[in-house]
């Protein structure tokens, strides 16, 4: 008897549990309900033409037109504003600048989304362009008078139109404080290790001696929380015989007359010499058409990628003047001064010529190898997987295309490009990469999630 109590008290406390569970699930579906209903077909419905169409107007606008820090700031906004444009017409994922909680959305429907979405994509991109290169503004306002021509007019077109111009406006006012990255007088080392500038360029036009952004890694980050969160424990001390390798490796493989690096090599330290941010985003737009993202996923993509560039070079720049590491361009040519008896100098050596100068900024951690492995951790976390074969063509090293069967093998190009070069040390890429994952780890995890 005592047995059969214990029994059904035990079946009782279960489906007591049970109706609980029920309970809590439907308070969740009435709660999201409009919210899932919405999203039913619907948002698959609307393809991402309109997205890719203003993302290429963007790269035709900013690529490689400036330094890196300048590029992905300007690509972080306007992807940020078609993003919280698209998100603000129908609430799916969190947004950067303009709240989405009070978004009305309920008469959306698969006959209307074009209309709002597309108007609220072309305003929003337009805007944002326009403010940050109004360079482009010809080119951006008769792209804009296209796409809303073909929108017929009724109210959701209007809506879509406010909802853009608004997206902007906020994405606008949240970085209006930014510290521009510029060109600036800088004091030289005078130790072993101590940066000292190499910039080949002479006034008026530059301070001498010179060199840029040195406030960048001081600027708001996107999506990370400062540009020392994940900063990189100190590089290899000149008299350690880890130096001594690296030293020696780009001493011989990349210098301008170099025997032992391969013609290979060679092109790719020229293909990687394109900005981080145009090339990183050629990779989001082709993986958005070959993965037939919708609308609103294109967005998030692009958002993302960029958020994390951008702060894979905040995080750089507070590396590089924090360390004020050398180039091997100054290693090598003062390596009889260094201190070091296992490394030999040589006055005369020099990195790859048709290359880009090296950069006028400290060398560790690498810039390249932070931001190649930012985007590509972006990516592997984006869409579950690192194999993917695809191919890209480089504004740097013209009628040539790489082609790679993962994520992280592009990224690893991209940082071996500069020892190719011979503007980094592999330390410098072994920091850069390991900072460049922790940031994209970060802003996926923490931004832009789905609602």
């Amino acid at each position: 008897m005592k047995k059969n109590v214990k029994l059904f008290t035990s079946f009782l406390a279960l489906c007591i549990a049970m109706i609980a569970c029920q309970k809590d699930e439907l308070i969740t579906e009435s709660e999201f309900g409009d919210l899932k209903k919405a999203n039913l077909g619907m948002i698959k419905s609307y393809d991402n033409s309109m997205v890719l169409q203003w993302n290429e107007a963007l790269s035709l606008a900013v690529d490689n037109k400036m330094p890196a820090p300048a590029e992905s700031r300007i690509y972080a906004m306007v992807t940020l504003a078609m993003h919280d444009a698209l998100n603000n017409a129908v609430p799916i994922y969190e947004t950067y600048a303009k709240d989405n909680q009070g978004a009305y959305y309920k008469d959306i429907s698969k006959k209307n989304i074009y209309s709002i979405a597309n108007a609220a994509v072309a305003q929003a991109a337009h805007d944002a362009l326009v403010a940050l290169i109004p360079a482009a503004a010809g080119s951006a306002e008769t792209l804009l008078n296209t796409c809303l021509a073909e929108i017929e007019d009724s109210e959701f077109k209007v809506r879509g139109i406010q909802i853009g111009s608004d997206a902007a406006t906020e994405v606008l006012a949240k970085r209006q404080n930014d510290v521009l990255p510029a060109f600036e007088s800088y004091p030289q080392g005078t130790l072993p290790g101590e940066y000292k500038s190499t910039f080949p360029f002479v006034p008026p036009a530059f301070p001498v001696p010179s060199v840029y952004g040195r406030h960048w890694g001081e600027t708001e980050p996107f999506g990370i929380l400062s540009g020392d969160q994940f900063r990189p424990e100190p590089p290899y001390e000149i008299n350690s015989p880890e130096y001594t390798t690296d030293y020696n490796e780009v001493k011989s493989i990349g210098s301008n007359t170099s025997a032992l690096r391969t013609q290979d090599q060679t092109a790719m330290g020229l293909f990687f010499t394109e900005n981080m941010p145009s090339m990183m985003n050629k990779v989001a737009r082709l993986m958005a058409v070959e993965e037939d993202l919708d609308g609103w996923e294109t967005a998030r993509l692009f958002a993302l990628t960029h958020m994390t560039v951008a702060d894979a070079l905040i995080s750089t720049f507070d590396g590089i003047y924090y360390y004020n590491f050398w180039r091997p361009i100054t290693a090598i040519q003062e390596g009889d001064l260094d201190g070091n008896d296992d490394t030999t100098g040589d006055v005369a050596w020099s990195p790859v010529i048709s290359a880009r100068p090296t950069p006028p900024l400290p060398s560790y951690p690498s810039s390249y190898a932070a931001a190649g492995s930012a985007g590509a951790e972006l990516f592997k976390m984006f869409f579950k997987k690192d194999s993917k074969s695809f191919s890209v063509g480089s504004y740097t090293l013209q009628d040539s295309v790489r082609s790679f069967t993962a994520f992280s093998l592009f990224a690893t190009e991209m940082a071996e490009s500069r020892i190719y070069t011979g503007h980094n040390f592999r330390n410098d890429n072994i920091a850069g990469n390991k900072m460049g994952k922790e940031v994209a780890k970060y802003v996926f995890e923490n931004n832009l999630r789905r609602l």
